[in-house]
């Protein structure tokens, strides 16, 4: 059985780095944006919504915000109770690679309204598959730690994820999600609208 800590924090990180790392991805070099997100995962003992927000610099940086709001079962002496925890993720991401894949860094910290904080660290790769003229099919995965900021925390929880999605008109995405941390399996599903524009002086806005 996990401590409410950590089911707190994967849930966290599932939706820090499968909801709201990605959109940079769908912007070239040269083009900026602005997202708006939501999200809903599914675990074993628990679920979660999310929607947030965010700036993306094509290539180069990226900033985010999401709230969450999590339900989560706890089993304890042969009785169990239902906790709901709600909370903010605050993210950056640098492009370290931005060729055929892009390869990115996360750095977070999340917060939540029993206390429970943690910061956390992560790595995403994904790529651009065109399906259509208008359609491109983007599948992204990350590596992610995030570490409690308690004095007497626990253990650094790690998260293994995969999201999916399809870009529709370079406007509107939409895809499953799916992350592994700890031996537990979840699933889940993440829309956006992003809207963009070129930064480029040669090309105009």
């Amino acid at each position: 059985m996990k401590s409410c800590f950590a089911l707190a924090v994967l849930v966290s990180l599932i939706f820090s780095f499968s909801n709201t790392y990605s959109q940079g991805i769908f912007l070239e070099k040269g083009e900026a944006g602005f997202f708006v997100n939501g999200g809903y995962s599914s675990l074993k003992s628990s679920h979660a919504t999310s929607f947030g927000g965010g700036f993306a610099l094509g290539g180069v940086l990226e900033f985010g915000i999401s709230s969450f709001n999590s339900k989560i079962e706890i089993d304890k002496d042969n009785y169990s109770k239902q906790i709901e925890i709600k909370g903010a993720n605050y993210s950056v991401a640098a492009v370290l690679v931005n060729k055929k894949a892009q390869l990115e860094i996360n750095f977070g910290l999340t917060t939540s309204d029993n206390g429970r904080d943690a910061a956390l660290i992560g790595f995403a790769v994904g790529t651009e598959f065109v399906l259509h003229e208008k359609i491109s099919w983007y599948p992204i995965f990350s590596f992610t730690l995030g570490f409690p900021l308690e004095k007497n925390g626990s253990n650094p929880v790690t998260a293994l994820g995969l999201a999916v999605p399809i870009l529709i008109a370079e406007h509107v995405y939409l895809g499953p999600t799916f992350a592994l941390s700890e031996g537990d399996f979840s699933w889940g599903v993440t829309a956006g609208i992003l809207i963009s524009f070129n930064t480029s002086s040669t090309r105009g806005l």
